[in-house]
């Protein structure tokens, strides 16, 4: 207890002289806390008249409909779309039909002007970065007379709409139009560029990468041609070409590769016979480029073959499933099959227009029975449109009478007519 107490008195004696030491370092003309507090009225600002907010900050601004912009406190239809739709909720361009049922994702809002013609042997590919389907060049319809088609045409996630396009492509038919992942656009390759001319193949490459076409120059290739097919390997990052027809109505089995940069050309240890008038698509299950019917050696075909980017080996023929050429094929990466549609079949002895509708899971074909599907064509445009998780096919040749213009998507059970 002795001890205590002075240790205590000791402390108390610190802390005052501490106190006393911090009062008296306060420099001359500091405000003390209470002063600082009672002079803050002076600086601050005059808020007696806030600013003018009648403009909305961008994250406020109410979000329009297609083909709307807002201004002066609403939206509107703008100079592009200038017909209102369904109370001015949306607009739709002055040559379009407001459509008063939307689709399931609210698709078929506005239709393809009456004026469209419909269209064959023409290109239609999925833009995955900014979900929408583009449809360029093609075989049209004026008249009963086979023309150039020379608009293009994209599918949004709402509806059919008409870019304003600069520096596109010449007209041209029997193209290929692939997804790029390199390029992150779409890829536009060979075809025919003067109708009934068998003469007039190109190689030439375009790019579309959203806003605008590209040509691209690569210094070597493949000879010009057309009726071949073309696909994208996702995981090799590279485009896969084989077959079609060159100068002269030659059929080639040749196998090409681009990777951006270049093209490179693939000898393997086995070549699938010379064709024209097949289709390519990248299965990702097996992780492998396959490839369907076609004219091999001026037969029609059932064959398939697989591409792994050193070999190409012959899968099983199964004899149920028709040969034919001139259809439309797309791997649907949602339920990872092979479709295949229409075209013109053959039993080796007559050929025919086909609308039949099979699939191939990677190791069997299925022969599909939806209650109504397209009707009997050739040359339908085919793809899988991710945003959708579908398969659509547009247009196409009923032979009978001129090119359509109908949009289907293909569920794995039943086809929808969207258009």
């Amino acid at each position: 207890m002795s001890r205590t107490k002075p240790i205590l008195t000791s402390l108390l004696l610190f802390g005052a002289i501490a106190l006393a030491s911090c009062k008296e370092s306060t420099p001359m003309g500091v405000d003390t806390p209470d002063q600082a507090t009672s002079d803050l009225s002076t600086a601050l600002p005059d808020l007696s008249d806030p600013a003018d907010l009648t403009a909305l900050p961008p994250d406020l601004i109410p979000a329009c409909g297609f083909g709307q912009t807002y201004s002066s406190g609403s939206c509107g239809c703008d100079v592009n779309h200038p017909i209102a739709c369904a109370g001015a909720t949306y607009c739709c361009a002055a040559t379009q039909a407001c459509l008063a049922q939307p689709g399931p994702r609210g698709e078929t809002r506005c239709a393809l002007p009456t004026a469209t013609q419909g269209r064959a042997r023409h290109a239609m590919a999925y833009d995955k970065l900014r979900d929408r389907s583009v449809t360029r060049t093609g075989v049209c319809a004026a008249g009963g007379v086979d023309v150039f088609c020379q608009d293009q045409w994209h599918l949004t996630a709402v509806t059919w709409d008409q870019p304003t396009v600069t520096n596109p492509p010449t007209p041209r038919y029997d193209s290929t139009f692939i997804w790029d992942d390199n390029a992150k656009g779409l890829l536009l390759w060979g075809g025919l560029t003067v109708l009934n001319n068998a003469n007039s193949q190109t190689n030439e490459m375009w790019l579309w990468d959203g806003a605008s076409w590209t040509k691209k120059t690569p210094a070597t290739g493949p000879t010009g041609r057309y009726a071949h097919g073309m696909t994208f390997d996702p995981l090799r990052k590279v485009a896969v070409l084989f077959g079609g027809i060159t100068f002269g109505g030659n059929a080639v089995g040749e196998t090409w590769e681009w990777n951006n940069t270049q093209w490179i050309q693939r000898p393997t240890a086995t070549t699938p016979n010379v064709r024209s008038d097949h289709r390519m698509a990248y299965d990702t299950k097996g992780k492998r480029t396959l490839m369907f019917g076609g004219f091999v050696a001026g037969q029609y075909s059932r064959e398939l073959w697989a591409y792994d980017g050193s070999n190409w080996t012959q899968l099983p023929d199964d004899s149920s499933v028709p040969r034919r050429v001139k259809f439309g094929m797309a791997y649907d990466e949602n339920r990872q099959v092979l479709v295949v549609f229409g075209g013109e079949t053959s039993n080796g002895f007559f050929s025919q227009l086909a609308n039949d509708t099979w699939e191939y899971d990677g190791a069997k074909w299925t022969v599909k029975n939806p209650g109504t599907p397209p009707s009997k064509r050739v040359y339908p445009a085919m793809f899988y449109d991710a945003g959708r998780k579908q398969v659509l096919a547009f247009g196409g040749d009923p032979q009978v009478s001129d090119q359509t213009k109908d949009l289907w998507a293909w569920d794995g059970t039943t086809w929808t007519q969207l258009y």
